[in-house]
């Protein structure tokens, strides 16, 4: 039998899932940042009464201030209490989107988990290709950690969280995270269909995955410049090229079985499996990348929202 969508989710995100099947030519990073910048944005967000928001700067290389969006439950903890907390990276395709365009998608865990989470808003490629943005990421955890008395942080419960683009950033900041001894280690990392390999250029998903190839492709020309299409491609910047991921943190992952991603996610929580690293993976049948902005009242949705909550609920 073909592939096919989940009839439930597709009944829901039927007619808003068509604006987005127009394929993009390769390379046209401004055409995807309106396009994105509509997708994610789409109105003007207010948090909940319940839900703090702060924004605090860092300074990060280049003389860039980096901000990082702060989402607490109010009442949640005590200053006497240390709390797990979560640095988020937000999607994007390594060129777009903000991390004030992804708060309400971060409120209901933080409101169902009272785990707070930051949101580390990344310097976009082209203009600024790998490192800048997985350095900027190294930034905001060590001014998590730096922060971690005032704000009531447990550090040794600090997990990275990451969708898409903002998975493979989250992974490759762990790879950086070991290499640079970060202590106390990293508590989990949770990927959310991740971009983690520049070496993908072909969709297994029979034409269903909407986010097309041409997308890929013009995420990891942007994010590696002149590296890209080469054997010179760090791990750091394509983490399904690392070798040995001994030492990193337990790992969650879930991707949809219709994502151009499912292929290398799978390889790279099989590197961890076979590692005897601790592993959760899930896989949706019938669902494409980033599934959860469409059909949100389908089953798998709903799944997929238990799933991720669940994996921040046991830092």
């Amino acid at each position: 039998m073909p592939l096919q969508y989940d009839p439930e989710w597709l009944a829901l995100a039927g007619p808003k899932l068509e604006a987005q099947k127009e394929v993009l030519p390769v390379h046209d990073v401004t055409t995807r940042r309106v396009r994105y910048e509509q997708l994610f944005v789409g109105s003007t967000y207010t948090v909940p009464e319940d839900i703090e928001l702060k924004v605090y700067k860092a300074p990060a290389s280049g003389g860039h201030e980096l901000a990082i969006y702060h989402l607490s439950k109010k009442g949640a903890y005590t200053l006497s209490e240390r709390t797990p907390a979560v640095l988020h990276i937000h999607a994007g395709g390594f060129i777009s989107v903000r991390a004030s365009h992804v708060l309400r998608s971060l409120v209901p865990f933080v409101s169902q988990s009272g785990i707070p989470i930051f949101s580390v808003d990344y310097r976009w490629a082209p203009e600024n290709p790998f490192p800048t943005p997985v350095e900027d990421c190294w930034t905001g955890l060590l001014y998590l950690r730096s922060q971690a008395e005032k704000l009531g942080i447990d550090v040794n419960r600090i997990a990275v969280m990451g969708e898409s683009a903002g998975g493979g950033l989250a992974a490759g900041l762990t790879l950086l995270a070991r290499a640079r001894n970060f202590s106390p280690p990293l508590a989990k990392q949770i990927l959310i269909y991740p971009m983690l390999d520049d070496r993908t250029v072909t969709d297994h998903s029979e034409g269903l995955a909407v986010f097309s190839i041409n997308d890929v492709l013009t995420g990891w020309a942007a994010y590696l410049g002149e590296a890209y299409g080469t054997d010179n491609v760090s791990p750091l910047a394509s983490p399904a090229r690392v070798d040995d991921v001994t030492g990193l943190p337990p790992l969650y992952l879930d991707v949809g079985q219709l994502d151009i991603f499912l292929h290398e996610d799978l390889a790279y929580a099989q590197k961890f499996l076979a590692s005897g690293i601790q592993t959760e993976l899930h896989v949706y049948p019938g669902v494409i990348h980033a599934f959860q902005r469409w059909g949100a009242a389908s089953h798998v949705v709903k799944q997929a929202f238990t799933n991720r909550l669940r994996a921040i609920t046991t830092l």
